[in-house]
């Protein structure tokens, strides 16, 4: 008996933990509301009081409040302290629908519908293979190097970190258990590639917030921020995935006899075809990005180029193409919805203006730090930030700090790099996030606490990485 009431106690343990997390939550809320309703008929703008929608976001994310909802109630707190009627909030979700910050939350959407399409096909697959066979699975490095490109490759053609994981796992696993590499070695392999691929994706969703909100080319950022983030990240992972296979971390870190069989499913017979189709096409539109340098709109018109094209010579019908975009893209229709209430939000707080008032009280001391100064600092809020919704971040550090940074008169380049910073340098530490858990379990580990050892050492790369562009950009 007292053993199944220590079961029952343990059962229910989670139960009340979501219980006081939810009444957390629901105060947080109502706490931030009331206040808002009451600064509102006792300020005008501009006022600071327009940060506490901003803080009130940041902490409910914190807290592990839904996104979308986070938007939601923190909109309403901007709406109550201006002091909006109804038809004033409804004027600022209307001119939400054509901000960047929406159109962003469309990329995201869309990369969904074309990562879909690639899988569908079985194009995303067919260059996991073609990577691996070019560069050999025959000998240790070259097999790591292949593996660790290839997660990369499926970043930048999926547009998401999940995705390509889940993708090359079943791929790889087999040739790693052959060549007799760890578990902990190959999710690493998996987790520096996919990282490294994603500071150089031109369609993915945080990559393209920061170019927006920076307004720097994407030649530009490749050559000042995220190329040489990844080149050094790729340098030193490599270093660190031959020291892990080197040291296991016991004896059930290595894989068995039965992961060498290949069960990963048959590729599509017009594979090659969609693959090849689709890196023309990927290859074409980024040329077409650099030379005409169009707005942030034609992201989502170049992914659905690709998804067209990659679809049509992969054989799918018209209705399977449309079909597989609607799955793909509604998978992550909540980031839209989230772009949009964050749109509506920026538009609110920019008719609030606590920028004014905080640059009148705290300008002279922002600039007595000097630019370099500030920007390290902006970078190390950033990093200590949310995690998990890049995109996001970038937007939210852009409108608060933007402002003190034209005044400051820092360059474009080296504003690119704090967004940068902001958004993916949680990545690598100091807490597991999701993006480091996913490659793990992928690869059947359990050695989550390894993986992040050795991404505190990728950390402080990126961070030295990060403070010397800024002394060369700033």
């Amino acid at each position: 008996m007292s053993l199944d009431r220590t079961l029952d106690a343990g059962d229910t343990a989670p139960a009340r933990a979501n219980t006081v997390r939810r009444r957390i939550q629901g105060g947080l809320v109502a706490l931030g509301l009331i206040a808002s309703a009451v600064l509102g008929p006792l300020t005008e703008p501009p006022t600071l009081w327009g940060l506490l929608p901003l803080g009130l976001f940041v902490v409910l994310l914190l807290i592990d409040l839904d996104i979308v909802i986070a938007a939601v109630v923190t909109s309403a707190s901007a709406l109550l302290v201006l002091g909006s009627n109804p038809a004033e909030a409804a004027g600022f979700l209307g001119d939400a629908l054509g901000s960047d910050v929406l159109a962003i939350g469309m990329i995201i959407v869309l990369g969904g519908g074309l990562g879909e399409v690639l899988l569908r096909t079985g194009a995303a697959a067919d260059l996991v293979r073609m990577i691996m066979r070019k560069l050999g699975d025959d000998s240790p490095a070259r097999a790591q190097l292949g593996i660790m490109l290839a997660s990369a490759v499926l970043v930048v053609a999926l547009g998401t970190l999940i995705g390509a994981f889940a993708l090359a796992a079943p791929l790889v696993i087999p040739i790693a258990a052959r060549l007799g590499f760890t578990k902990s070695g190959t999710a690493l392999m998996l987790f520096v590639g996919g990282t490294c691929g994603m500071f150089v994706a031109p369609f993915v969703g945080s990559m393209v917030a920061i170019r927006t909100a920076s307004g720097i080319s994407y030649p530009d950022f490749v050559l000042t921020a995220g190329g040489p983030l990844a080149v050094a990240c790729f340098a030193a992972g490599f270093a660190l995935v031959r020291w892990n296979l080197r040291h296991p971390v016991d004896a059930d870190d290595y894989y068995g006899e039965e992961d060498e069989a290949d069960s990963s499913a048959e590729i599509p017979a017009h594979a090659r075809a969609s693959t090849v189709a689709f890196l023309v096409a990927f290859v074409a539109i980024v040329a077409y990005a650099v030379i005409a340098g169009p707005g942030t709109a034609f992201a989502a018109l170049a992914l659905l180029v690709m998804a067209a094209v990659a679809g049509f010579a992969g054989r799918l019908k018209a209705t399977e193409l449309l079909t597989a975009l609607y799955e793909g893209c509604g998978r992550l229709f909540n980031f839209l919805l989230m772009f949009w209430l964050l749109g509506a939000l920026f538009l609110i707080i920019e008719e609030i203006n606590p920028y004014e008032v905080l640059m009148a009280q705290w300008g002279g001391n922002l600039q007595a730090l000097g630019t370099f100064a500030f920007l390290i600092i902006v970078g190390l809020i950033g990093w200590l930030g949310i995690q998990g919704a890049s995109a996001a971040q970038v937007v939210l550090v852009d409108k608060i700090f933007g402002p003190t940074a034209a005044a400051l008169g820092v360059p474009v380049p080296a504003w690119s790099v704090v967004l940068l910073a902001s958004a993916q340098a949680d990545t690598y530490g100091p807490a597991p996030g999701v993006n480091m858990i996913a490659p793990v379990g992928m690869a059947r580990s359990t050695a989550l606490k390894r993986v992040l050892y050795s991404s505190w050492i990728l950390l402080f790369v990126s961070l030295a990485v990060y403070a010397v562009e800024l002394a060369i950009l700033h």
